[in-house]
């Protein structure tokens, strides 16, 4: 036989009520960008109000990726690359990177050395940083596949989080931003100043050690 329980005087309508004034007041929250408290276990209602936990500061989202953001700038870009070099094709990347990938060839070794080579916008394109916001990377050959024919590896690369080698192409300071900002077309013609330099050791034209040099080339 089931015991009988007994249901108690209800404060539902007014628990309703409360937590329907406590959404209206996180919507605000949200939407004016203000500091909003959060429990250990992420709670939003309660908030941190044992003196645990922490608030998030106050700001907005931002957006996955800079072409979402600025529509008129991934148009500048594609103007840029149209004009320097045409044989590029825009690509999405799995995680909604876009990327050029097109072929160069630098002339110095001969008309049948080429490289195959991936300009990758970091997500918050435009940023001054060391290599710029597009990362060229080799493909083919792949970076592993000259470090390895080489014997000794270059010095002007960096490493991705992913632990891919990427060509350095220009220092933080090289970087324009604000009013002018640095193109992929500007990253790959910076990236033909490295193949070139680089062909040039392979000829024996210029010295490796020029080449490592950290203002080298």
């Amino acid at each position: 036989m089931y015991k009988s329980i007994t249901i108690p005087a209800g404060n539902l309508a007014d628990d309703d009520e409360a937590l329907r004034r406590k959404r209206e007041e996180l919507k605000r929250k949200l939407l004016e960008g203000k500091t909003i408290s959060i429990s250990p276990r992420g709670n939003v209602t309660s908030g941190n109000a044992t003196g645990q936990g922490i608030s998030i500061p106050a700001g907005k989202l931002a957006l996955n990726q800079w072409y979402e953001k600025d529509p008129g700038l991934l148009s500048a870009e594609k103007a840029a690359m149209a004009h320097a070099f045409p044989h590029f094709q825009l690509e999405k990347l799995e995680d909604n990177r876009l990327a050029w990938i097109g072929e160069l060839n630098i002339g110095i070794k001969g008309d049948d050395t080429s490289w195959n080579i991936m300009a990758v916008y970091n997500n918050n394109h435009p940023q001054q940083v060391m290599g710029s916001s597009v990362r060229i990377y080799l493909v083919d050959p792949d970076i592993q596949e000259v470090i390895n024919g080489l014997g000794w590896q270059p010095t002007h690369l960096l490493m991705d989080s992913n632990n891919q080698l990427y060509l350095c192409t220009a220092e933080a300071g090289d970087i324009k931003t604000g009013n002018k900002v640095t193109s992929a077309a500007s990253v790959i013609a910076w990236a033909v100043k490295w193949l070139m330099a680089f062909e040039l050791v392979l000829t024996g034209d210029l010295p490796k050690e020029k080449f490592n040099e950290h203002s080298g080339i």
